[in-house]
């Protein structure tokens, strides 16, 4: 367990206000900008807020990432429970604007917006310069994550770089994607210009964003808004570059963390994680929901005390692209297929009849129910290797240097290097690597965002609807289907509502 030495500031700020009172930053629109971010203290419990808030936009992320992709589904062809229906909505791409999960992530993410749009209003409040523009680049970085989910899933959104009013609010319109992307760039591009952050974290410190992140993420940003050998995507070389000598310039897996290590609760915030997002158990109101989230439903305590709710359901594609390869570690660390029912003395294994898969890689003892420890990875070191290797290959074909890294990816997991019939060319090459991907960040919701940018979305999705077995078998004989507009969500109703002059995206 993370103790408050090592835990990130989130915790620290333990020692500046009373628990009922940190816990109110979840709430921070009851703030009074009055009464609040008058002193330096007080911005740096708001900064608290803005890694705290990061929770409430992850909330409902695998829903609008994984869900959507090949490697999770449905948890039954037909069930009883109040979410299913807006669950297997997103699922086969029949997505309604009044999807309460949709809604749920749209708020999430602009609610944490707003509390980095006061730190950055406020930050001038900080007398010491080097800190002051630390927490303005914080808070700058954080607001450019969340944009960056929002405009990739929902394409224009609204831009709001400052606090607004309710009456602000009412009349905006949104931004065009590019515009977005401008943004995100230029804050960005404005920390790793400047070298405003440090490249490594430690003691109290350890969780806040660092140099590596910030670069990290920029070059994602590259690679998914310009085009493919276009010079504005080469740009992400040279970042990817720098964050893979500042990790320890891995050369064999030996140099790497072991694929198991990397979620242990034990050993968090270990040197393959870049930048996560971060929960503390004990009852703190900072617990991770995702163990009971995903675990198999009805339960009981076979998988985790509280029993699961069987979300964010391994597919049986992702299972065979495991198989595929006997022997691969990353299997058993990131899913089960099956459980021991010690009440019974049986394994429960049967899909048809019961949910016996589960998500394991945020799966953690808990004492209350949606009260986990483990951190989620945002940025790890596996998704910088294999986004070199993406790029190198796309600029320069399957080079050494780039083969070196996928091998390094694979040896890690106990597998063999890839053949020379799969390093070839670069059109083999990037099939290896986007198998790679799939496997290596497999439930961190990634896959959907890979999808969209290598632009194969809806082809590969609708065969994974004709492949799956369940989609054969849904109710009425309904088979599911996608089109490129689907691939984007609807702006939530609760959203057009307060203005009827905003535009919907297309279809719905």
């Amino acid at each position: 367990m993370k103790t408050v030495k090592i835990a990130m500031m989130l915790l620290a700020a333990l020692a500046m206000v009373s628990c009922s009172d940190f816990l109110e930053l979840k709430h921070e629109s009851n703030i009074s900008a009055d009464d609040f971010n008058r002193t330096e203290d007080e911005l740096y419990t708001s900064l608290v807020g803005c890694y705290n808030g990061m929770q409430g936009a992850l909330y409902r992320e695998w829903a609008m990432t994984e869900l959507r992709s090949d490697n999770t589904r449905i948890y039954a062809r037909t069930s009883s429970t109040s979410i299913f229906d807006v669950i297997r909505q997103l699922d086969l791409s029949t997505i309604q604007p009044i999807n309460y999960l949709v809604d749920e992530y749209w708020a999430g993410n602009y609610h944490n917006i707003e509390r980095c749009n006061t730190v950055l209003r406020d930050y001038a409040v900080v007398g010491d310069e080097v800190l002051r523009n630390q927490y303005k680049v914080e808070a700058m970085f954080i607001r450019a994550y969340h944009y960056f989910n929002l405009v990739r899933l929902f394409g224009g959104v609204f831009l709001v770089t400052e606090p607004v009013t309710a009456q602000e609010a009412r009349y905006m319109q949104r931004s065009h994607p590019d515009l977005i992307y401008d943004r995100i760039i230029a804050d960005l591009r404005e920390i790793v210009d400047n070298a405003m952050l440090p490249d490594t974290r430690e003691g109290d410190e350890l969780g806040r964003i660092t140099m590596p992140a910030a670069k990290a993420l920029l070059a994602k940003v590259y690679m998914t808004h310009y085009a493919v050998g276009t010079e504005e995507y080469a740009k992400a070389r040279p970042l990817l570059e720098e964050v893979i000598a500042t990790v320890g310039n891995p050369q064999t897996a030996a140099d790497l963390v072991p694929y198991a290590d990397i979620f242990d609760i034990n050993n968090e915030m270990n040197r393959e994680i870049i930048f996560a997002v971060r929960y503390k158990a004990g009852n703190l109101g900072l617990g991770s929901p995702f163990g009971n989230e995903f675990a198999p439903a009805n339960s009981g305590t076979n998988v985790i005390n509280g029993s699961g709710r069987s979300y964010n359901y391994p597919s049986t594609s992702i299972i065979d692209a495991f198989n595929a390869e006997p022997g691969d570690l990353r299997k058993d660390v990131s899913m089960a297929e099956k459980y021991y029912n010690q009440q019974t003395d049986t394994w429960v294994d049967d899909d048809e009849t019961t949910q016996c898969r589960y998500v394991k890689k945020y799966l953690s003892p808990v004492e209350t129910v949606d009260d986990g420890e483990s951190d989620w990875p945002v940025i790890r070191v596996g998704d910088v290797l294999l986004l070199y290797a993406e790029i190198v290959n796309e600029l320069e074909g399957p080079t050494p240097e780039a083969v070196n890294c996928v091998n390094m990816i694979r040896e890690r997991a106990g597998l063999q290097p890839l053949s020379s019939e799969k390093t070839a060319n670069s059109y083999v090459f990037r099939t290896a690597i986007r198998n790679e991907r799939r496997l290596e960040l497999a439930f961190e919701n990634q896959r959907w965002f890979d999808l969209l940018r290598w632009g194969i979305a809806v082809d590969l999705i609708g065969e994974h609807y004709r492949q799956e077995f369940i989609y054969s078998n849904l109710p009425n004989d309904y088979q599911p289907t996608i089109v490129e507009w689907q691939t984007l969500l609807p702006i939530p109703l609760n959203v057009m509502n307060i203005n009827p002059e905003l535009t919907q995206n297309y279809g719905y």
